[in-house]
């Protein structure tokens, strides 16, 4: 008896240590999904298209590009096609987007997604065809309205570059997308010595 006792004793232990081990797993897999890395399930910008009789949030951001201190003018009607109009468009070649936001399909446009559109590249070593090196650098500028950005003043530097959201949020309540009017002017120049 005392053998089957030990035999009964030893498989009791390692039941229990087969319970820790699956608890610990388990913790760690919720873990995880919690705190690991967020998975983007957002749609690709070139997967949605929109019209005007969707229900949408539509506001206008500007976005400047100098290169060298020259103007690169945005073709108009960029993202805009006989088979899909883009979240992300123009109308214009003067740098006014038109972003257009499904309510059924709630998007953060970032500026990597007109670029994308555009179907032109753009991050912090690249504006276009031309690439940051030891004599050239890219600067982007964040005004809060067309205004500060005509009159040069309460330009932020951001260093979002690509990632930087044209926000849809309403926080002042006034019916207007806090990203309405505002300015991104990205430059790629010398650099200051």
């Amino acid at each position: 008896m005392v053998g089957g006792n030990i035999a009964a004793a030893a498989g009791d232990g390692k039941m229990k240590l087969l319970l820790i081990l699956s608890g610990v797993i388990l913790i760690s897999i919720a873990g995880y999904g919690i705190y690991g890395p967020e998975a983007d399930t957002s749609p690709k910008i070139l997967d949605v298209c929109v019209t005007h009789s969707d229900s949408i949030t539509h506001y206008h951001p500007w976005l400047y590009i100098k290169i060298d201190g020259d103007s690169v003018n945005i073709p108009e009607n960029t993202g805009v096609t006989e088979e899909c109009m883009y979240p992300v468009h123009t109308h214009s070649p003067d740098g006014k987007l038109h972003i257009e936001i499904p309510s059924s399909n709630p998007l953060k446009i970032k500026v990597k997604d007109f670029f994308t559109v555009w179907g032109t590249d753009f991050n912090e070593n690249q504006i276009l065809d031309y690439s940051t090196d030891e004599d050239h650098e890219i600067i982007m500028t964040l005004y809060p309205t067309k205004e500060d950005y005509l009159d040069g003043s309460n330009g932020v530097i951001s260093t979002d570059y690509e990632n930087h959201v044209f926000s849809s949020v309403d926080a002042d309540g006034d019916g207007i997308a806090d990203g309405d009017d505002t300015v991104v002017l990205i430059e790629y120049k010398l650099k200051e010595n």
